[in-house]
C-alpha cells in the first residue's frame, strides 16, 4: 500500500465533474422525494414511507453508477494503474471502484442506511482489484477475504449514520492517509505485518483488520512478494560483488534492476522499498534512495 495524494486524483477529474455530481445527487433527491410522497399519499405511516423512500434512494444511486466510472481514469493515473490496496495490476480485472465507506449495505450494521451521501464523492473512491474488493476464497488456503461491504469503525465517535453527523473513524487503513500507509510492513517471507508490535495497540489492530479484509495475505500475493525479496537480495549481492571488484558496469546493472523494482510505478513497490532498505549500509544502495528515485 502506497500513499495516494488527493491532489493527484483531483487534477485528473473530468472538467465538468461538479456538474456530473450535482445532477446525480439531484436525481437521487428527486426519486427519493417522489417515492416518499407517493407512499404518504397512499396512507403509509411515516415509518413505512421512509422505508419506501430508502429503497428508492438506493435504486436511484445505482442508476447513476456511471458517475464513479467517470472518475476511474483519474484514480488509475494517480497509482500508475495499480490497485490502491495491494499494488498489483489486474490486466483481466475491471478495476472496480471501491466505495471506501459503502454506499449501500454495511456489513454488521443492519440498520445503517449506507453512506449514500458519499456515493458520488471522489474522496470516497478507491481503485481496487477484484481480489481486494470482492469476497473471494483463496484456492490454496481456503481463507475468504475481500472488503466488499465491510467497513468496521473505531469508537468513539459512533458510526456516522447520516450526512452532517461527525465522521467516524475507519478500522481499515486508508491509502489516502499518509500515516496509515506507514503502519504496515512486509516481511522477507512475503507476508504483510503491523509495524507496531504492541498486541494492544490500535494501530496493530487496524493493520490486522486491513490484511484480513483487503486479502493482503492471499497465498499467490505472498509468494510474489517473497520472490521479490529474493530477487532484491540477489541483485544486491551481485552489485556488492561488482563494487568490491571495481566493476562499475556490473554494479550499475544491478542498481538498474533494483531501481526498476522500487520506483513508484512498479508493482509491489512499497514492499520492494522495504526489502531494499535492509541493505542501506552499502553506499551505492543508499544512493538509490537519496538520488535515484
Amino acid at each position: 500500500m502506497r500513499y495516494i495524494l488527493c491532489e493527484d486524483v483531483e487534477v485528473e477529474l473530468p472538467p465538468d465533474w461538479d456538474t456530473i455530481v450535482g445532477e446525480a445527487r439531484q436525481h437521487v433527491i428527486d426519486k427519493t422525494t417522489a417515492a416518499r410522497d407517493a407512499a404518504a399519499a397512499e396512507g403509509a405511516t411515516p415509518e413505512a414511507a421512509e422505508v419506501v423512500a430508502m429503497k428508492a434512494l438506493h435504486k436511484a444511486v445505482a442508476q447513476k453508477a456511471s458517475v464513479w466510472g467517470k472518475a476511474a481514469p483519474a484514480l488509475m493515473r494517480a497509482s500508475d494503474e495499480k490497485c490502491w490496496y495491494c499494488e498489483k495490476r489486474q490486466v483481466r480485472s475491471d478495476n472496480p471502484i471501491d466505495h471506501f465507506r459503502p454506499k449501500g449495505r454495511v456489513h454488521g450494521a443492519p440498520d445503517h442506511p449506507g453512506y449514500w451521501w458519499r456515493a458520488f464523492d471522489w474522496k470516497n473512491f478507491r481503485l481496487s482489484c477484484t481480489y481486494c474488493n470482492s469476497r473471494r476464497r483463496d484456492v490454496e488456503t481456503g481463507r475468504v477475504g475481500g472488503k466488499q461491504d465491510f467497513f468496521p469503525v473505531l469508537e468513539p465517535p459512533p458510526r456516522q449514520g447520516a450526512e452532517g453527523d461527525p465522521d467516524d473513524r475507519p478500522r481499515l487503513l486508508d491509502p489516502l492517509v499518509d500515516a496509515d500507509t506507514k503502519m504496515i510492513t512486509y516481511l522477507a517471507n512475503g507476508y504483510p505485518a503491523p509495524v507496531d508490535e504492541n498486541p494492544a495497540s490500535e494501530a496493530r489492530a487496524r493493520v490486522l483488520c486491513s490484511i484480513d479484509l483487503y486479502h493482503l495475505d492471499q497465498a499467490a500475493l505472498v509468494r510474489e512478494r517473497k520472490q521479490l525479496a529474493i530477487d532484491i537480495r540477489s541483485f544486491v549481492e551481485a552489485g556488492q560483488q561488482a563494487d568490491q571488484a571495481g566493476d562499475a558496469v556490473g554494479r550499475q546493472n544491478a542498481k538498474t534492476e533494483l531501481i526498476k523494482r522500487v520506483r513508484r510505478k512498479a508493482e509491489l513497490s512499497s514492499a520492494a522499498r522495504i526489502f531494499l532498505g535492509a541493505y542501506k549500509q552499502f553506499p551505492w544502495v543508499q544512493e538509490i534512495f537519496d538520488r535515484d528515485l
